[in-house]
């Protein structure tokens, strides 16, 4: 029947085997399908958007790659999806200069219509983006995302309350330049205010080209040529750079000298340096027809026109896929800068992990645990040896007469002596010792209380040494990037700080059941050792009297030494034993030993289970830097 019984078993244990194994292969297939039909699917969405346009199908590989490790945040969604948009948007160009270097006027100019304000006012704080529409139409797209239709002296009235609530302004202009270019309009450089600044190099971020604009007379400052310099190679093709209010200076000499100097100062800057007068080209929509003419023509602003639609327009769609291309691989480096510092932050919680036995043992020489442990044999040899002392003292020398027999010559004849011998009281040592009030007894239980007590300065040192572990853990986690931070993370670091939690909870309470032992075998066993000692004392005393009493020339009296006292004592307490844990290989080195070569062990283990983060981050950074080499490629095609 057992046999039968065990034939049964086997058989389950196979079948049960057989369908784990299918079910893992089926598990693992399902995976390959799935992964296999994601990949077909990315190819034929990329080669339908390729279709269309390359630059779809190069943004949705960005999203794709970028969102590998974790969900894009909304800033990067929205700057994917407004690239996705510019695709077939106009090229958008920025107008950028110094704060009240004339900006707006120079717009107006260009719109033919003086719209918007100049001088310091709460719009000029904005950004205006300038697009093409049948009429003169004013948009405010507020931060919540609402968007309103004003009339256009709006423009002038808006309140500084207001206009906190504005994200930017959207005006719509019939100017046929409009269809291939948008203008934007930025708050300038080196305003009172840095958030003007902020706001221009953010705008500067995104544009697919600029019009540098600055004052004819102050002209090629250090100032503007370091912030030209640090934005002007994210553009395909050289700008154009434009000296307004060339009307200031006195005659064509000035002017000219004021561009030979600007050409000398942003040498291979710009495609194109040219002096205008914006106020000028302004007011000729303002007077006579005439008069007009002639201040349209003085004021160059159709040589401004002229290059926009005869250098910037026609380069339109290479500025845009380069544009496109730039702020792309701007995105995709800092996302794999990203993957580099997660990299680098996990090598470092490897490296705390690793160093955490070192600085253990760096530790516990000092601690009162370590110093502490050696003098509990010492206390133990010292009490043994008082008590020692205290039964040898208690012997006592009692005469006694002896009857020997001496035969000679075949005569047997006897003759009294009368002899000193040793004698133990006891009964009377057995109360002093081990009664209510023996100071030896107590003395022996504080000796077990402070072997148990060295426990507690175990558990201090195991624990000092945790928390030193949890907060360097708990400082990696907060110094990580708020966006690397999640609920997984945070649940496997809680993990491991409690794997070396329980590794210290389960050497302590190993150290402390030895400890107790030892306390036990002091305490518990104290009245046993002490009338064990006595007794045999006591046996060996009487047991030579009955062999001296019968043949006294032969055997002698047994006198209890120090010596014999203590090996009785010894024995009873288990002295060697004692001493083999408490002094020859002690205990608290053995445990300090095995605790540091378990945490050992445990930090290896943790450093394992945490190469699965270090190596996603390292596939993603040789992701995105291939993604980075492909961006670059496509952007040297332009």
């Amino acid at each position: 029947m057992q046999t039968t019984l065990n034939h049964q078993l086997t058989s389950q244990k196979k079948t049960l085997s057989s369908q784990d194994t299918k079910s893992q292969q089926s598990s693992t297939d399902e995976a390959n399908i799935l992964e296999s039909f994601i990949t077909e699917f990315i190819h034929a969405k990329n080669e339908l958007l390729q279709g269309s346009n390359p630059l779809y199908a190069l943004i949705d590989k960005v999203k794709y790659s970028l969102s590998q490790l974790a969900p894009l945040d909304s800033k990067t969604l929205h700057t994917l999806n407004a690239l996705t948009q510019s695709i077939q948007e106009p090229m958008r160009v920025a107008i950028i200069g110094q704060f009240s270097s004339g900006k707006s006027t120079f717009l107006n100019a260009l719109l033919g219509k003086e719209i918007l304000p100049s001088g310091i006012t709460p719009i000029t704080a904005k950004v205006c983006h300038i697009t093409y529409g049948t009429d003169y139409t004013l948009e405010i797209v507020y931060k919540n995302g609402n968007i309103a239709t004003k009339p256009l002296a709006y423009i002038n009235e808006v309140g500084e309350a207001e206009n906190t609530k504005i994200a930017f302004y959207k005006l719509y202009a019939p100017l046929a330049l409009l269809k291939s270019i948008n203008f934007l309009d930025t708050p300038g450089f080196n305003s009172l205010n840095q958030s003007d600044t902020d706001t221009t190099n953010e705008v500067l971020e995104s544009v697919d080209g600029i019009i540098w604009l600055t004052l004819i007379d102050n002209v090629g400052k250090q100032s503007e040529k370091d912030i030209i310099l640090s934005h002007i190679k994210r553009y395909a093709s050289k700008s154009l750079c434009v000296l307004n209010q060339k009307d200031r200076l006195k005659n064509q000499a000035e002017i000219d000298t004021s561009l030979s100097y600007a050409k000398k100062a942003f040498n291979g800057l710009f495609e194109e340096i040219i002096a205008i007068s914006a106020r000028n080209a302004l007011l000729a929509h303002n007077v006579p027809e005439e008069e007009g003419h002639r201040l349209r023509e003085d004021s160059h602003i159709e040589s401004v026109i002229a290059f926009l639609q005869n250098h910037i327009a026609p380069q339109a769609q290479n500025a845009k896929h380069h544009s496109i291309c730039t702020q792309l691989r701007t995105l995709t480096l800092n996302y794999a800068r990203v993957s580099l510092y997660a990299l680098l932050r996990f090598k470092n919680l490897e490296n705390i992990l690793t160093h955490a036995p070192l600085h253990f043992v760096e530790q516990y020489p000092q601690s009162a645990f370590y110093t502490t442990f050696p003098t509990l044999f010492y206390n133990v040899e010292s009490k043994l040896d008082e008590l020692t002392q205290y039964i040898y003292a208690a012997l006592e020398q009692t005469p006694r007469e002896f009857v020997r027999l001496d035969k000679k010559f075949g005569i047997t004849t006897q003759s009294k002596q009368t002899k000193n011998i040793t004698t133990l009281p006891r009964e009377r040592l057995g109360l002093s010792l081990c009664g209510a009030d023996s100071t030896f007894a107590r003395d022996f239980i504080k000796l077990g209380f402070d072997i148990t007590a060295i426990g507690e300065r175990f558990d201090t040192l195991l624990e000092s040494h945790i928390a030193y572990l949890r907060d360097l853990i708990t400082q990696w986690y907060e110094s990580f990037l708020p966006s690397l931070q999640n609920a997984l993370l945070q649940k496997n670091l809680d993990e491991i700080i409690n794997a070396y939690e329980h590794l210290a909870h389960t050497h302590s309470e190993n150290f402390k059941a030895q400890l107790m032992l030892f306390a036990k075998i002091l305490t518990l066993n104290y009245p046993l050792s002490i009338h064990l000692c006595l007794n045999t004392i006591a046996l060996k005393i009487q047991e030579a009297l009955e062999k001296y009493t019968k043949a006294p020339d032969t055997l002698p009296l047994f006198n209890p030494s120090l010596e014999n006292i203590r090996d009785e004592l010894n024995l009873g307490f288990h002295f060697g034993f004692l001493q083999e844990h408490l002094l020859t290989q002690p205990l608290h080195k053995k445990s300090l030993w095995h605790f540091e070569h378990e945490e050992k062990k445990l930090g290896d283990k943790q450093i394992e289970n945490l190469s699965a983060y270090k190596e996603r981050y390292e596939q993603h950074y040789k992701q995105l830097k291939s993604l980075l080499h492909t961006l670059k490629h496509h952007n040297l095609q332009d």
